[in-house]
């Protein structure tokens, strides 16, 4: 009973925070509140950080957390996952087929006794075998079933674990944020769906400044460190309206739906105006590594065509910006 009752407390400890958190139940959601429970010190370190930064699990946060504490899936492992789902609904529409083929014999049968009892010959033999073909058919279809109900739960599980890699696909392993083929699907869909309900969205290229200095200086694991430090301050608005991905290297995009450019340069420049009040410290060293600034361009789609025109737009005034003495940000003309 005490064993019992100790495993009661750590499944609604789990509910609680998949609840707490709005969390969807799912297989890596659940992975990771039983380590966070269970006393995973690493996780647990983290997991809280991340609730204190952002307020709470933001889809933001918990991409984070996927990435650093889930194993990246590889595309050959994705690739192979969709292959093992297609095998499980081959060998069930072959299963499906078998219990066809063996429900037509049975009709078979059973039309031929019919006719034979008709006649008035030998029922006794014909009953008997009646009852024998039902019983293999039934043993038959119990088979089928199983096998039917087996494949399918399989496939569940499989389409669960590619939808867990297509996140860690979508994913940055440094940042948690989304990467820059998650990126251009949200600029491709946010373009479409701006000019099919005439809407408008903006986005920002933001760049941290003087990074190659900060990697030559302090080294790439320090680097990494303000890499994190600035996704962390540009998705710490936390907002629906905005998207934030790694573009690359020391760059970001933000994507603000439903902006004008002055809007989103409002936004943007309320981030850029915190970050730049900071005097970053190393945690390891004490040491202290001064102001750490970003600028930025920004771009709106009114006049342009695509997304490619919008992101060149933001690049060159992304340019300006660096050019004019950076920690600024400048929108496009």
């Amino acid at each position: 009973m005490p064993e019992r009752s100790e495993a009661r407390r750590t499944w609604d400890r789990i509910g609680d925070l998949l609840f707490t958190h709005g969390l969807e139940p799912t297989v890596a959601n659940f992975d990771l509140c039983r380590r966070y429970v269970m006393g995973d010190t690493a996780l647990v370190k983290t997991f809280d950080q991340a609730i204190e930064r952002h307020g709470g699990l933001t889809r933001t946060a918990l991409a984070g957390l996927m990435a650093v504490h889930s194993r990246t899936v590889t595309s050959d492992e994705i690739m192979r996952f969709a292959q093992q789902a297609r095998q499980k609904a081959e060998e069930a529409a072959h299963v499906i087929g078998e219990t066809q083929g063996d429900t037509r014999r049975f009709a078979d049968v059973l039309e031929a006794g019919a006719v034979t009892l008709a006649t008035g010959e030998g029922p006794e033999a014909v009953i008997a075998e009646l009852l024998a073909e039902t019983r293999l058919m039934t043993e038959r279809a119990w088979a089928a079933e199983d096998r039917i109900r087996k494949a399918s739960d399989e496939i569940q599980e499989l389409r669960t674990r590619l939808a867990e890699a297509s996140v860690s696909a979508n994913s940055d392993p440094l940042t948690g944020l989304p990467n820059r083929r998650a990126l251009e699907a949200r600029l491709r869909d946010a373009f479409e769906a701006a000019r099919a309900q005439r809407r408008t969205f903006s986005l920002a290229i933001c760049d941290i400044d003087n990074f190659k200095r900060i990697n030559d200086t302090h080294g790439h694991p320090i680097g990494d460190q303000v890499i994190r430090l600035i996704a962390s301050a540009l998705s710490r608005v936390g907002s629906d309206s905005l998207f934030v991905a790694r573009y690359g290297g020391e760059e970001f995009v933000v994507v603000f739906d439903g902006a004008e450019p002055r809007d989103a340069m409002a936004q943007l420049d309320t981030i850029r105006a915190d970050v730049a009040a900071r005097q970053v410290t190393l945690r390891q060293t004490g040491e202290t590594l001064g102001r750490v600034t970003f600028s930025a361009g920004i771009a709106g789609m009114r006049g342009r065509r695509d997304t490619s025109a919008m992101l060149k737009a933001a690049d060159d005034a992304l340019y300006r910006a660096k050019s004019d003495g950076r920690n600024r940000i400048y929108a496009a003309d």
